[in-house]
C-alpha cells in the first residue's frame, strides 16, 4: 500500500510501506513512525558508511591488488605448460576476486551495520518479471553497445581502438571450458559487481546523486580496464549495469546481466563465432 505523503527526497517517487530502498533511485530508506520515510542521509551513515576518500583509496588498493594478482599468476602458469595462458587467467581471476573482496570489507564494508543491505544483495525492489526484463534489457543494450562500436571502429579503420577479443588459448579445451566459465562468467563478475555497482555506486548515490553517481562509477569502471579498445564500449555496460542497479534496488539483477554477457563472449570465441 502507498503511503500518502510520503516521498523519496532525492528523485520524488512515492514510497511504498516495507522497502529499504527507493525505487526511483536505489537511495536508502530508514524507519519513521510505523513505516519508512526516505531519507537523503539514508544512503549515508546509516547504511553505508564510507566515504568518498575511501572510495578512492579503495580503487588505489584494486588497482594493487590486480597487478599482484597478474604476478602472481604468470609465475603459476608455467606450472601447466600445455595450457598456460588458460591456467593462468583462471588463476589471476580468483586471486583478484579475493582481493577485490578484502579490500571492499576492510575499506568500509565491515562499518556497515547491516553488510549485504550496504552493498544492494537483497531482493530487488521491482517484481520478478519486471526485474527479468530491466536484467535483459541492460544485457541487450550493453551488447548492442559493444556491436556498435565495433563496426565504427572498424569502418574507420581505426585498429588501436579495436575491442580485444578473448584469447582462445586463454580457454580451456572440451570439458575444461567449465573451469572458464566458472572464472569468467561467474567469478569475475561477483568480483567486478561488488567492487562498482555494490562499494562505488552505492557509496556515491547520495552524495551526488543517481544520475552523476552512474556515470561517474561507469567511468571508474571503464578507465580500470587499462585497454585503449575497452574504454567506451565498458563506459556503456557500466551505464546499463548502474541504471539497472539504481532501477531494481539490488545487486543480483546485475551479477546476472554481467555474467550473462560474458558468457555470451566467451561460448561465441569457443563457437569461432
Amino acid at each position: 500500500m502507498t503511503i500518502h505523503n510520503s516521498h523519496c527526497t532525492n528523485c520524488g517517487v512515492s514510497i511504498v510501506d516495507g522497502l529499504d530502498f527507493c525505487p526511483g533511485c536505489g537511495q536508502g530508506l530508514t524507519s519513521g513512525v510505523g513505516h519508512r520515510i526516505a531519507n537523503l542521509g539514508g544512503q549515508g551513515p546509516a547504511l553505508v558508511p564510507w566515504t568518498v576518500g575511501q572510495i578512492a583509496l579503495a580503487l588505489f588498493l584494486f588497482i594493487a591488488v590486480l597487478f599482484a594478482a597478474a604476478f602472481t599468476a604468470r609465475a603459476v602458469g608455467p606450472l601447466y605448460a600445455k595450457y598456460e595462458t588458460a591456467l593462468e587467467t583462471w588463476v589471476a581471476v580468483h586471486l583478484l576476486a579475493i582481493g577485490t573482496v578484502l579490500v571492499v570489507w576492510f575499506m568500509g564494508l565491515r562499518f556497515a551495520p547491516d553488510p549485504f543491505n550496504a552493498l544492494g544483495l537483497v531482493r530487488p525492489q521491482t517484481s520478478w518479471r519486471m526485474t527479468a526484463a530491466l536484467a535483459i534489457a541492460a544485457l541487450v543494450f550493453s551488447m548492442v553497445a559493444t556491436f556498435v562500436y565495433g563496426y565504427v571502429v572498424d569502418f574507420l579503420g581505426l585498429d588501436s581502438l579495436r575491442p580485444p577479443e578473448i584469447r582462445t588459448d586463454a580457454i580451456f579445451p572440451g570439458l575444461g571450458i567449465l573451469f572458464t566459465l566458472q572464472a569468467l562468467a561467474l567469478v569475475t563478475p561477483i568480483s567486478e559487481e561488488v567492487l562498482f555497482r555494490g562499494y562505488v555506486l552505492r557509496g556515491l548515490l547520495a552524495r551526488i546523486g543517481p544520475g552523476p553517481a552512474v556515470v561517474s562509477t561507469a567511468l571508474v569502471f571503464s578507465a580500470l580496464h587499462f585497454d585503449p579498445g575497452t574504454i567506451i564500449p565498458i563506459f556503456f555496460t557500466g551505464l546499463a549495469l548502474g541504471w539497472l542497479n539504481v532501477k531494481t534496488g539490488s545487486l543480483w539483477p546485475c551479477f546476472a546481466a554481467h555474467a550473462g554477457q560474458n558468457a555470451i563472449a566467451l561460448l561465441a570465441v569457443r563457437a569461432g563465432l
